[in-house]
């Protein structure tokens, strides 16, 4: 059974009445890698390490958080805010054939805005009371129903945003081709694809394959893909109460003695001993974000 000792989220909702109020960094909120600021009503002003976002609501802005970031919203405005951490994130994300792109979207500042009448602000208003709901209850399965809501909220956000924002996400034909990989990757690492059956999908050579990994991301594809079999792995051992083997199974290893040596080679530890070190952590170091596998979110 999953926990809820130790929440992975934050959020509230603000309302200013007479006074401009200011959220701070984190909001007190140590775990937090991913932030949402959403405006109601009213006006505000997002302010990260490199820009300044003027806000007039309905309006939203979502991206990584910062040590500058911050949320100042004028006298008489509403809104909420949300701070969370990979984790949730990870979930939201998903492994359908869409999650690499929606990853590549999610990895930046976006914000947009919304005319009050539009029906994806009355979502906005829903999503981010349900966001609020959950984690200040912090009960059985609100990491799920988290996961959910800010699946929703990237794609209501995705859906509004400007063409133009989207196309730069993939800025040149490296990074192009980078991406296309990066999806095929999320949809066929657990049938333990080799790199050729990859090369084949992307109508390039096993060389050019080759090459275009080192050039974009300065390792070999066959590395990319141990890395994400091995991310997947630690997830799945962490997070859940699966037998190794049942894990071995999803993952597409023939055998669990084939997936301990895997995973052995990759950490140093069998993954009987890496849950249970893990376990441990969660016990003594509840606030402590989960360990992630090098390298996996270095990926374009």
């Amino acid at each position: 059974m999953p926990t809820t000792n130790a929440p992975r989220a934050r959020a509230a909702r603000i309302d200013c009445a007479l006074q401009e109020r200011t959220i701070g960094e984190r909001a007190g909120f140590a775990q937090g890698s991913w932030f949402a600021f959403y405006v109601e009503s009213g006006s505000a002003v997002a302010f990260t390490m490199d820009r300044e976002f003027d806000m007039i609501g309905p309006a939203l802005i979502w991206g990584p958080l910062d040590a500058e970031t911050r949320l100042r919203i004028a006298p008489g405005s509403v809104g909420s805010y949300v701070f969370l951490g990979s984790a949730i994130l990870n979930d939201a994300v998903g492994v359908a054939t869409a999650a690499a792109e929606l990853r590549l979207f999610a990895q930046q500042h976006l914000m947009a805005t919304f005319d009050r009448t539009d029906n994806a602000a009355v979502e906005l208003d829903l999503i981010f009371e349900r966001i609020t709901a959950e984690t200040g209850a912090n009960r059985f399965g609100s990491d799920i129903a988290l996961s959910a809501y800010v699946r929703l909220l990237l794609l209501l956000l995705w859906r509004s945003v400007d063409d133009q924002l989207r196309e730069r996400v993939v800025p040149s034909q490296r990074a192009s081709e980078i991406y296309r990989f990066r999806s095929l990757v999320e949809s066929h690492f657990r049938s333990r694809w080799k790199v050729s059956q990859y090369a084949d999908a992307l109508g390039v050579s096993y060389d050019r394959l080759h090459d275009l990994c080192l050039r974009s991301v300065g390792k070999p594809p066959s590395h990319l893909l141990r890395e994400r079999c091995f991310h997947e792995a630690q997830t799945l051992l962490q997070r859940t109460s699966l037998s190794v083997e049942r894990v071995s199974a999803m993952l597409g290893f023939s055998s669990a003695s084939q997936f301990n040596h895997f995973f052995r080679s990759a950490s140093g530890e069998s993954p009987g001993t890496y849950r249970r070190r893990a376990m441990n952590r969660r016990r003594t170091a509840p606030d402590q974000p989960a360990e992630d596998a090098s390298g996996f979110s270095d990926w374009p």
